[in-house]
């Protein structure tokens, strides 16, 4: 296998690595070891809930419900059917309306009595509407024109009375607004009545003079049939419809003066003014067109589509991925847009509503009027040339006939305008009805602080503050708890875990547990970590064994390894790399000037050099290579091509091939040495190592191109228990020094730091 095959299997080891719902089981299995703190929090919780709860204030709520309904339009639209559509699409309206200063002022000076002001004590005057709004409440029932007035109280005749005060105040609001306009319209109408009254009086008389003095003519000949007088009577007709128009220009334009002074709704004037085919124009206008909807829409689709792409690659991605990095900044990007765009409708609407459409519709209804005054102008006048043509024509018979047509027109005109006066209702709202459908009442109970409420906010918070806690005691306690916890979290298969040994008496192999008592508990574990890596999906005949820090037990168990492999009726070679601080040659005794580092440096040919740096220490099918004297460049010795070539040997002859190397994190020789080998064992100690430096370990290897067979979990607890004790002190550093032996099993597996001299080292090995 090449480096560029084992760089993209480590691609795709990475990706299969620690994800989110192993950190979530992770954490979910601290919790179950930690299950009385978040127990002793939920108590804790219920404690402070408890106390709260005896103590708060109870507060009393009213309610109140108020129906808005459609009855016609203003005077002059007629007599309209009822249109509860219009009504619900400005229910908003009047429920602002209802928390307004206006309304809330109204209703303050109504709680004439000192205990109707009980949740105002203590508050400066000029922040009663403040506080009335914090605990006064409207809302609109959905597809209806209900409006539910809420308030709550420390006192439920309180809490009645405010809500009593507070609709009575809007309803005094609306008739206010609704009989101003009214009353605009009446006065029009009633300067309007006066003057027709007047013209028909001054016609009538002069009709009359002129039929006294005419005599005969009154029975002339057929005159109707000239065609100045046709002339005459279609403009008169003309001139009674223009009339009507600028009359209803002029109410409608006060119409749209007052509900712009008011802060009225002035949709029902924007049909009346523009027509139907120009209000999808007026709703792009409002920032509500089909455009801007479809946009919304598609917005909304892509966040589905993102959403989904985002869980599938999930599955396939970890995720810091720059793929999922990317669709989570485009979700948020997308769902900002849809949260924020009703606001920036709103806002447009209310902008454009204040500042454009409202003079665009005044300037259209002026318009109105401009046009309908000058057509009135206009047919006005042609009717007096024709007017005087047909009178020069026809004598005193014409002008009769043409005075009792203009009376005739006065007379519909002016029956018209009383019949509208008929209609004006001063305490009606202009198409709108008001009234109250459920009052008020006095509160049976409190409706804070709930029995309900507060347990389950106890259980939550205390439940929330628990699980804080463990997460935070989590996080400053960067140890594996469990060996299956290091699984999950490396990503990698667990090979092996390996009890708490207690050191063996004597020397060289006698320390080995395999070879001194191959019956044993212990002996077991390494003839499982022997057949896992047998049996592992990728090539294992050449292995390298390492560890994060040292004191790991990689070097024993290696050993152990090694022995295990030749009962098994392999052909073993163990090679002790560690050419800093070879452990394993200390283990077995072999220090001296045979070893690795003198084939590296030898010029006899590989073959021959390794046959004389080989020894057999009376186990059958296992030969070691120890290390050497200790060379001044061991980096540089491993990277060499012979060492290749040392390897490529010992594939002709062996059937398993084990390599002792140092500390992954210490030194570069593991990431040297597991580029010419099939793949890396990591021995791991769940109970001393920390999180972040065995994943830096891993992720070093990974980086590399090596390929990881899998993890050993070592100095596991013998009663089974995952959670562990940690007495060990934390520190990591290799700490080569001169010492090249250690004087027992424990030795070599701690590899001391601290560096002696060579004479310490003698007195040692002689006692």
């Amino acid at each position: 296998m090449n480096i560029e095959e084992r760089q993209a299997e480590s691609a795709d080891s990475v990706t299969s690595g620690p994800n989110l719902l192993n950190e979530a089981v992770r954490f979910l299995r601290i919790v179950r070891r930690k299950l009385p703190t978040l127990i002793v929090s939920m108590v804790i919780g219920g404690v402070i809930g408890s106390v709260w709860y005896v103590t708060a204030t109870r507060k009393y709520e009213s309610v109140s419900e108020i129906m808005v309904l459609k009855t016609e339009g203003n005077v002059l639209e007629g007599n309209n059917s009822s249109n509860q559509r219009t009504i619900q699409d400005i229910m908003p309206t009047f429920q602002k309306l209802m928390t307004s200063d206006n309304v809330l002022i109204g209703a303050i000076a109504k709680l004439d009595k000192k205990e109707h002001r009980i949740d105002l004590k203590g508050i400066p005057r000029a922040k009663w509407t403040n506080e009335l709004k914090k605990n006064l409440t409207v809302s609109t029932t959905r597809l209806t024109t209900l409006l539910q007035v809420r308030y709550v109280s420390k006192k439920p005749e309180t809490a009645m009375f405010v809500v009593n005060a507070v609709v009575e105040s809007y309803l005094e609001m609306m008739r206010k607004i609704h009989n101003g306009d009214s009353r605009d319209n009446l006065d029009l109408l009633s300067q309007e009545e006066a003057r027709l009254n007047a013209l028909l009086q001054s016609k009538e008389a002069e009709l009359l003079s002129i039929q006294q003095g005419a005599g005969i003519l009154l029975h002339g000949g057929d005159k109707s049939t000239h065609f100045l007088i046709q002339q005459t009577i279609k403009l008169s007709d003309a001139m009674v419809e223009a009339q009507r128009a600028t009359l209803e220009a002029q109410a409608l334009v006060l119409s749209v003066q007052n509900a712009l002074a008011t802060g009225a709704d002035i949709q029902s004037f924007i049909q009346q003014a523009a027509g139907d085919v120009s209000r999808e124009f007026m709703m792009r206008e409002m920032g509500i067109g089909s455009n801007d909807a479809n946009a919304a829409a598609k917005r909304e689709d892509e966040l589905l589509n993102d959403q989904t792409e985002l869980e599938v690659r999930s599955k396939m991605y970890g995720p810091n991925h720059p793929q999922i990095l990317q669709l989570q900044n485009r979700i948020r990007q997308t769902q900002k847009w849809l949260d924020e765009r009703p606001q920036i409708v709103a806002a447009a609407t209310k902008q454009v509503r204040e500042k454009e459409l409202g003079p665009k519709l005044l300037a259209m209804v002026k318009q109105r009027l401009f046009q309908a005054s000058a057509h009135e102008a206009a047919l006005r006048q042609e009717f007096e040339m024709v007017n005087a043509q047909a009178v020069g024509l026809n004598g005193q018979m014409a002008q009769i006939e043409i005075l009792e047509m203009n009376l005739k027109r006065l007379r519909a005109f002016y029956q018209e305008i009383l019949e509208k006066i008929a209609k004006i209702d001063i305490g009606a709202n202009s198409g709108l009805k008001v009234s109250v459908t459920t009052p008020a009442k006095t509160s049976l109970g409190p409706v804070a602080p709930k029995i309900s409420t507060t347990v389950m906010l106890c259980i939550v918070l205390g439940a929330l503050a628990g699980l804080g806690t463990i997460y935070i005691l989590d996080v400053l306690d960067d140890r594996f708890r469990s060996p299956d916890e290091l699984q999950s979290q490396l990503g990698l298969p667990m090979l092996a875990m390996i009890r708490e040994m207690e050191p063996l008496a004597g020397t060289g192999l006698d320390t080995i547990v395999t070879f001194a008592r191959p019956s044993s508990l212990e002996s077991e574990s390494f003839r499982t970590l022997r057949s896992s890596i047998t049996f592992s999906k990728m090539e294992t005949r050449r292995l390298v064994v390492t560890s994060t820090e040292p004191g790991d037990g990689k070097t024993t168990t290696l050993a152990n390894l090694a022995v295990a492999f030749a009962q098994s009726k392999k052909k073993t070679l163990l090679i002790d790399a560690d050419l800093r601080r070879p452990g394993m040659t200390q283990l077995l005794e072999l220090k001296g000037p045979r070893g690795l580092s003198q084939i590296l440096r030898d010029i006899k040919p590989v073959e021959e050099s390794c046959l004389e740096n080989i020894f057999n220490l009376g186990v059958e099918n296992l030969d070691v290579m120890p290390s050497g004297p200790r060379p001044t460049n061991p980096a540089e010795l491993l990277g060499s091509g012979r060492f290749n070539d040392i390897i490529a040997w010992a594939e002709t002859i062996y059937d398993q091939i084990l390599i002792d190397a140092p500390p992954v994190l210490a030194v570069t020789d593991p990431a040297i040495v597991g580029r010419v080998v099939d793949g890396a064992v990591v021995v791991i100690r769940p109970d001393k190592n920390r999180r972040k430096m065995v994943l830096r370990a891993v992720d070093s290897y990974r980086a590399t191109g090596v390929q990881v067979v899998g993890i050993v979990a070592n100095h596991i607890a013998g009663d089974g228990n995952s959670d562990y004790g940690y007495g060990y002190g934390y520190g990591y550093g290799y700490g080569y020094g001169h010492d090249e032996t250690l004087p027992n099993q424990d030795a070599a597996d701690a590899q001391d730091d601290a560096a002696t001299d060579h004479d310490e080292v003698d007195t040692r090995l002689a006692a």
